[in-house]
């Protein structure tokens, strides 16, 4: 046999092994297994907070009702969450009138956390429309946004735009509709609120990449930090 003849006779060998029912359910069973690995990953992702508030080293504060711990993947220089212990929600949607006196509990206690620790700094304090992780979780956020774990425009427009529920309007919404029906944003709402320019929360300044945004921002902390002395 000759070399030309041996080479053809091993390319369609090959082809007849790719096409075979066994090949194909081999490469079906990767996919399938691969699959099922993204699933189980999102799904731990989503469900981190039951692990973190179970983790003693993050607890900055912990009572019967709540615990406050600091966010594992802060956005910004201080970044803390507020999770009720006896409520089990996943999102500020689900809340109505029943939730106010819960609410308004979160609501101090993060008042005086950033009042005991950080009485200088600015924050914001409220939910997000559709949160990255299971349990109801209320972020307690410096303004700053200085952090290297703020990599993406939905990070950003997540903290930054409509899509940022502020805690007390939330409040005064359920103490005067008892839902929160009219004023959630819509999924289609929520999609857009991400997509949004980057534009600077503490200037007009607008940002085509997250680079020049983090540049950006890093000149307003320096600015800050010769007024204040530093906090630790």
């Amino acid at each position: 046999m000759s070399a030309n003849a041996f080479k053809r006779l091993m390319e369609a060998s090959k082809k007849i092994g790719e096409n075979s029912p066994s090949s194909k359910r081999t490469k079906n069973n990767v996919a399938k297994e691969g699959s099922s690995k993204d699933t189980t990953k999102k799904h731990y992702w989503k469900s981190g907070l039951i692990q973190a508030i179970t983790d003693v080293e993050n607890i900055v504060e912990s009572s019967n009702t709540l615990v406050i711990i600091k966010d594992k993947y802060p956005k910004a220089k201080f970044h803390y969450l507020v999770i009720p212990k006896v409520v089990q929600l996943n999102s500020a949607r689900e809340l109505t009138r029943s939730h106010i006196n819960l609410l308004k509990e979160m609501q101090e206690k993060a008042e005086v956390l950033v009042k005991n620790y950080h009485p200088k700094t600015k924050f914001k304090i409220g939910f997000h429309a559709k949160p990255s992780m299971d349990h109801l979780h209320l972020h307690v956020v410096s303004t700053d946004f200085v952090s290297s774990f703020l990599k993406t425009k939905k990070h950003w427009n997540s903290f930054n735009t409509e899509h940022f529920l502020d805690l007390p309007e939330l409040i005064s919404k359920l103490e005067e509709k008892g839902n929160l029906d009219c004023y959630y944003p819509t999924d289609k709402d929520i999609e857009l609120y991400l997509k949004k320019a980057l534009k600077c929360n503490q200037c007009s300044f607008e940002a085509k990449t997250m680079p020049s945004l983090k540049e950006h921002l890093n000149t307003h902390a320096q600015s800050s930090s010769k007024m204040y002395v530093e906090e630790k």
